[in-house]
């Protein structure tokens, strides 16, 4: 059923994506009009979105404790994945700049644009958009910080102001009206819902014109991409799942599946797409950087399904 669920819903990304590629090959979406709809999503619809989920939902301790786990365990998703993106460049003898972008790309997925319309789909009740919050704030605040510092050469020093942006403050205010129990105006909360909803079909939209925007030749050239690839959609997630159910289960630590689950499926997102417009401004090679964004992104129709059936076994196995 939740694999029929996570196909589906791949179908429609694709539909709505092939609505953003046609647009802006028809010159519909100019490139300033893409941009701007990645801020609309970003700074407009996202807030509202995370806003919501959290307001709605009751103050539920097991909820919370899991959504701290998500955070902690985020964290060491992104350990994990920067050792393993240090290593394969390693042996892939890629110099500095490109071994800096595929590093990045190796620790951070796309978990805004596809990973919360896809989290919001699997988990309908707002506890998958909850937890996905809980890994983007881990996760923002090391492409603010470290990524930063990585693709700048060390000349930006700190990152800690880009923290302070519309979806920290959605989440800080809808956990302050989830712990503290304050009511939202039905009108308020409806209008709310309304435009959080629209993350989903504009992600989409955005990322189909972003992708008709690249040249698939340079995009696929890079022999890096393929084995970057390989660990970030399929081998790392596959095996983080395995370990972590055996860790948390011998140290009798209880998790939900919901949580265990947003962990594994964000850790394979395709890769992030803030780290091709930080290429882009701190002069990295963000040629490689679209490479990946435009590969991993297709490749991540088949891998998803594959990760989220992978995934399930575990949870049934271990």
């Amino acid at each position: 059923m939740a694999t029929e669920i996570i196909l589906r819903q791949l179908l429609i990304f694709g539909i709505l994506m092939g609505a953003g590629a046609l647009g802006f090959w028809r010159k519909l979406i100019t490139t300033e009009m893409k941009n701007n709809l990645a801020r609309v999503v970003i700074d407009v619809t996202l807030p509202f979105l995370i806003f919501t989920t959290f307001a709605n939902m009751e103050a539920n301790p097991k909820v919370l404790q899991n959504g701290l786990l998500v955070f902690a365990l985020a964290f060491v998703n992104l350990v994990v994945f920067n050792l393993v993106g240090r290593l394969s460049s390693r042996i892939l003898g890629l110099k500095t700049p490109q071994a800096t972008v595929h590093t990045l790309h190796s620790m951070l997925g796309n978990i805004v644009f596809l990973g919360f319309p896809l989290l919001d789909a699997l988990f309908p009740n707002g506890v998958g958009v909850f937890y996905g919050a809980m890994y983007q704030l881990a996760s923002n605040t090391i492409t603010f910080t470290y990524g930063v510092y990585k693709l700048s050469a060390g000349t930006q020093k700190s990152g800690w102001k880009s923290l302070i942006n519309p979806n920290t403050i959605a989440l800080v205010l809808g956990a302050l009206i989830l712990l503290l129990a304050i009511p939202i105006p039905k009108v308020v909360s409806i209008s709310f819902e309304s435009l959080g909803r629209c993350t989903s079909p504009l992600s989409m939209i955005y990322i189909g014109a972003m992708l008709a925007s690249m040249s698939i030749r340079k995009a696929i050239k890079h022999r890096s991409i393929y084995l970057l690839s390989l660990n970030k959609l399929i081998l790392v997630p596959s095996i983080l799942a395995i370990l972590y159910l055996s860790t948390l289960n011998i140290l009798g630590i209880n998790i939900s599946k919901e949580a265990f689950f947003v962990i594994i499926l964000q850790a394979a997102m395709p890769c992030q797409t803030i780290v091709v417009v930080l290429s882009h401004r701190y002069n990295g090679d963000h040629q490689l950087a679209g490479g990946n964004l435009f590969v991993t992104t297709l490749l991540s129709i088949v891998t998803l399904p594959l990760v989220f059936a992978i995934v399930q076994w575990v949870w049934s196995t271990i």
